[in-house]
């Protein structure tokens, strides 16, 4: 089989032949290689080292060609590495990456649920990164995953969390979404409130460290914590909501999703650029995490009062002149969160519109 040469973070690779560009990819013949998943790669890299990954145990548990399981081994330092897949021709390639590397991980052709179950293995850290839904693949990491351990789980099936198959997400994650404006965080904080019920369900509270879309997936990092009363205080941030025209409110049809914040404020100061992932998008993250949930876009309300929206900034300047937390948000270019109520976010809306204060 052959394969080309590819450099991600500090780490060369082989892989199979593959397009450039952003976006999904299928699941073809040869090892899957996706190189649009490359920042949620630098990402892993970066949280792992915010949080201490020291000597913690860390099993890529759908390691496909190996890149992150293999960059985790050689960029992070973490003190053990395993990477599991199904595919014979995928650990073939995985062990051809670690010998190539030069780095100290094993491999195995196995699943993550007999893996686990099986050996009775406990990692302190997790990745799920499937093709798809996590969905199949959840219960049995968040039920073994070391005591204070995380979880990382990706979501690519972004169109049934932001509601274009409606009854597909209900049944997948006994939630229902909603398409509008707000879909892409709607549609992440459906995926933390699923992980948190099934964790629960040992006995378990599950706590975002770091959650984000990016383009064509979800992302979050959980810490899992031991006992009941985690359970229950995880389960207390889940909440439903109604959403109509350019805001919402509570109670309503959409949901459960998780409520509570998205990131953890100490994981974000530890942050540093690596690869993809800019300082920038650090700043985004940690000006956004400390206001409620769900955002205004400017694009939005301007279809609701009739008028051309103002400039983003503008607005923003508005809206801190009248003494309200706000700050843009990675989930959309024209849109901005705000401590604000609606009629608040309308007023400074109008002014901005107008040029005056």
């Amino acid at each position: 089989m052959k394969y080309v040469s590819v450099t991600e973070g500090e780490t060369r690779l082989m892989v199979s032949p593959h397009r450039p560009g952003r976006g999904p990819r299928g699941i073809g013949k040869d090892v899957f290689y996706n190189p649009a998943m490359e920042l949620n790669r630098d990402i892993s890299i970066a949280f792992l080292k915010a949080w201490g990954v020291g000597d913690k145990k860390v099993l890529d548990g759908m390691a496909a060609s190996g890149a992150r399981g293999v960059r985790i081994a050689r960029e992070s330092h973490a003190g053990e590495v395993v990477m599991l897949d199904l595919s014979s021709d995928a650990v073939d390639l995985i062990q051809r990456n670690i010998d190539f590397t030069d780095v100290k991980a094993q491999v195995h052709r196995d699943s993550i649920e007999n893996h686990i179950l099986e050996n009775r293995y406990r990692y302190d850290y997790i990745d799920i990164d499937p093709f798809g839904t996590p969905v199949p693949f959840f219960t049995i990491p968040a039920r073994f995953v070391s005591r204070n351990g995380v979880l990382a789980v990706t979501a690519t099936d972004t169109a049934v969390l932001c509601g274009t198959y409606r009854e597909k997400c209900v049944r997948r994650y006994s939630a229902v979404p909603e398409n509008n404006w707000c879909c892409h965080e709607i549609g992440l904080r459906i995926l933390i409130g699923y992980c948190v019920r099934e964790t629960a369900r040992y006995d378990r509270g599950a706590e975002p460290l770091l959650s984000y879309y990016d383009g064509h997936h979800f992302r979050t990092y959980l810490l899992i914590r031991e006992g009941a009363k985690y359970a229950d205080g995880s389960l207390s941030s889940l909440d439903n909501y109604r959403f109509s025209n350019f805001s919402w409110e509570p109670d309503g049809p959409t949901g459960p999703l998780w409520s509570g914040p998205l990131f953890n404020r100490d994981i974000l100061s530890g942050l540093q650029p690596l690869g993809k992932l800019n300082q920038e998008l650090i700043d985004t993250w940690s000006s956004e995490c400390s206001l409620p949930p769900f955002f205004y876009d400017t694009n939005v309300l301007g279809s609701h009062t009739g008028r051309s929206p103002p400039a983003l900034k503008k607005l923003i300047s508005e809206l801190e002149g009248e003494g309200h937390g706000v700050s843009r948000t990675h989930f959309s270019p024209t849109a901005f969160k705000t401590e604000a109520d609606a009629s608040s976010v309308l007023r400074s809306f109008d002014r901005a519109c107008a040029g005056t204060r």
